[in-house]
């Protein structure tokens, strides 16, 4: 693994950024991101059909990581933290009294 892999240092920058927003979102922020995703998956499901998920969460605790894996991890903390951007907005709209 190259710590000087751009696509390495975005996964690293997006991971910091997501553990930052994690630390600020409201619980409510989260489930919302949670449901977001799921549908997204079920969009998936029924576009494709069922695919068969590999267990990823061991890529969380990996400590050497292949460059294929490195590009999953940044995809997928760059969907999240767009997912839960898009969440706090909808929900902070929804609070936001009508004027």
């Amino acid at each position: 693994m190259d710590k000087n892999d751009p696509v390495f240092l975005e996964f690293c920058g997006y991971w910091q950024l997501s553990e930052e927003m994690i630390a600020k979102a409201s619980k409510d922020d989260l489930a919302e991101t949670a449901r977001i995703l799921a549908m997204q998956a079920a969009h998936m499901t029924r576009k494709y059909g069922v695919q068969e998920l590999p267990d990823l969460a061991h890529l969380l605790a990996a400590t050497t990581l292949d460059d294929e894996s490195i590009a999953l991890l940044r995809d997928g903390t760059e969907a999240f933290v767009g997912f839960l951007r898009r969440s706090r907005a909808m929900l902070s709209e929804i609070d936001s009294p009508m004027q």
